[in-house]
């Protein structure tokens, strides 16, 4: 690793050409969901999640990771002052050949409060793509995950809380994306849940990651004493074409293939839908209800 700063505040903090650095080692750790669990970071990927985070969240921006040859060389194309006033709330990487430029720019400008010091690296090619499991070929954003508090499930839900125990971290994130779509007002973690922070669930959420607010509740078998009232869904429920929804309520989405576990708390229910067809994925289930939730109550 060699500090390639110059004068220039477009350029990279360093430069890691190596897969033997140890950099590379703990960024490859944060491929998985115990790598992000143990060191409280995650990895930011696409063009729209990477600019929208900065932008909504600096204070979580760790490193933004360049890929030396795709990235590097466009770095000094344009001025400095000319991208340094940039205010856009998503920067488009698709404008030009400055698009990554005015991206660190921005980036340093909105991380210059962080008490840790916010850096710029950039990588080999094979380093990149390795980290770049989505195949985005944009630049990625290394984050710190944001403090997660504990849900307190005794006390009555405001408007639209998810209970979530989805175990495939593709359906966390399209979750995810469909809860800020529709207005859920929270999404609570269950046990059971994969990371919201893991690749490919910040892939599904695209931008979504954290846009609605997130907490951390028990397992799926133990809601008993929460407040209801907690609605989930099963082909036997209630049908929701003529559901009255309630203003404030909880919607349960059970683990993929296992469902929901009987409760006596539970109000159960049901999708219409062709008699052919066994069950909708979990999450383009929970996508209909909010859906119906968000058309049926007030805004």
């Amino acid at each position: 690793m060699s500090d390639s700063r110059a004068k220039d505040p477009a350029s990279p903090d360093k430069v890691v050409l190596s897969k033997s650095n140890a950099l590379v080692a703990d960024w490859l750790d944060l491929l998985t969901s115990k790598g992000i669990r143990k060191q409280g970071l995650f990895i930011v990927a696409g063009e729209r999640a990477v600019s929208e985070t900065i932008e909504r969240h600096p204070a979580l921006a760790r490193s933004l990771i360049l890929c030396n040859d795709r990235h590097v060389p466009k770095l000094n194309v344009s001025s400095i002052e000319e991208n340094r006033g940039h205010s856009g709330k998503h920067l488009n990487f698709g404008a030009g050949a400055d698009s990554y430029r005015a991206l660190v720019l921005r980036a340093r400008d909105l991380t210059s409060k962080n008490e840790t010091r916010f850096s710029v690296v950039a990588v080999d090619k094979a380093i990149f793509d390795e980290l770049d499991i989505s195949g985005t070929h944009a630049p990625l954003l290394l984050a710190h995950t944001p403090e997660i508090s504990e849900a307190d499930l005794t006390k009555a839900p405001v408007g639209l809380e998810i209970l979530c125990a989805l175990g495939d971290p593709l359906n966390v994130g399209a979750l995810l994306r469909s809860a800020a779509a529709f207005g859920a007002s929270k999404v609570i973690l269950l046990k059971e849940c994969a990371s919201p922070f893991h690749p490919k669930a910040g892939r599904a959420a695209s931008a979504s990651t954290l846009i609605t607010p997130l907490a951390k509740g028990p397992s799926i078998r133990d809601l008993a004493s929460a407040a209801g009232p907690i609605l989930a869904l099963d082909m036997k429920g209630k049908s929701l074409a003529t559901f009255a929804w309630p203003t404030n309520a909880r919607l349960l989405i059970g683990e993929e293939g296992q469902g929901v576990p009987s409760a006596n708390n539970f109000d159960y229910l049901a999708i219409p839908m062709a008699k052919d067809v066994e069950s909708l994925n979990a999450t383009v289930a929970a996508s209909i209800a909010l859906f119906s939730y968000s058309a049926r109550t007030p805004s």
